[in-house]
């Protein structure tokens, strides 16, 4: 009899230890590809994932400058940086679309911020982390396990950066959420015929009317030119490729109407088409040819020129 009491709780303690085992499992460990994902600071230094890994937890915000929620949540950033640097690495990362080295600096400046800071020029990292629209919060703990993802600073946020910052236990989510599920625009871009890619966003004329009211101006501009080309040039194959970031279906369909498109029009879910062209400035207009590239501008003051280069491919 007392052999059996003694083994009941001996009995109990397996059982909680093999369920933590299984659901400390059940969330993903990050894949190498994104530990060792290379984060280029623009005070010239690279850092990844993994060289925290086993050290401190890891606090990763992508934000731009013409993104008015980034802007109005920077003190909370720096805050976090002020009160948690010792403990966790902190990073800021523009997104790179519209922005330059310069007004990244000049936020920086704006804003006191102290964090290391990197700009994503090629897209890499957001394509990397699944960005979907900023601010975009990623939290990983000491062993790179992803604890938080979102794009708000809220209790949740608050309250996850101090648990790992003491490396107290979180709830794991699992990594799959980085893994881009989305399928790709299909567009053959090999054959014979001559394509037009014209990247856009269906907030680029509204949103950045204020803070980017030149850009603003542009999409408007170039989506009206690019309406006209397409009706002259109608043996070319145009394709509409709109951002993913902040964007859905109703969305589209209102941006299409409001601009009268006859062409077709996609929103890029991937990202894949936006990232495998360079896609940094809205808007561009990419034209290719059996796959390759023959002309890529964000200029559409010129309308000579690029009617110049479709009336000579499209021959």
């Amino acid at each position: 009899m007392r052999k059996s009491t003694l083994s009941m709780p001996l009995l109990i303690l397996s059982l909680i230890l093999i369920y933590c085992s299984i659901n400390s499992a059940s969330a993903a460990q990050l894949p190498e590809k994104l530990l060792n994902m290379p984060i280029h600071l623009i005070d010239g230094k690279t850092v990844r994932l993994a060289d925290y890994q086993g050290i401190k937890p890891v606090y990763l915000k992508f934000w731009a400058t013409w993104c008015q929620p980034c802007r109005k949540e920077m003190p909370h950033f720096e805050h976090v940086q002020q009160t948690l640097g010792k403990d966790m690495a902190v990073i800021g990362i523009n997104l790179g679309v519209n922005d330059n080295l310069q007004s990244v600096q000049e936020l920086i400046k704006e804003f006191n911020l102290t964090m290391p800071t990197a700009v994503d020029r090629n897209g890499d990292l957001a394509q990397a982390f699944r960005l979907l629209g900023t601010p975009y919060h990623l939290l990983f703990d000491k062993n790179m396990n992803l604890i938080f993802r979102g794009n708000a600073v809220d209790e949740s946020l608050d309250n996850k950066l101090q648990l790992a910052a003491k490396t107290q236990p979180i709830d794991l989510l699992d990594a799959q959420l980085l893994e881009e599920q989305s399928e790709n625009v299909k567009i053959n871009l090999q054959d014979d015929k001559l394509h037009v890619l014209f990247f856009s966003a269906t907030w680029c004329d509204w949103y950045l009317k204020d803070s980017r009211p030149q850009v603003s101006k542009n999409c408007i501009h170039a989506q009206k030119i690019v309406n006209q080309l397409a009706d002259e040039f109608s043996q070319v194959q145009w394709h509409g490729l709109i951002s993913r970031l902040w964007t859905g279906e109703k969305d589209l369909q209102e941006y299409q109407k409001k601009y009268a498109i006859s062409y077709p029009i996609n929103i890029d879910y991937s990202n894949r088409l936006f990232h495998e062209y360079g896609i940094n400035h809205l808007p561009t207009m990419v034209i290719i040819q059996q796959g390759k590239v023959l002309m890529k501008t964000t200029e559409f003051k010129d309308l000579k020129a690029i009617k110049s280069k479709l009336a000579l491919q499209a021959k």
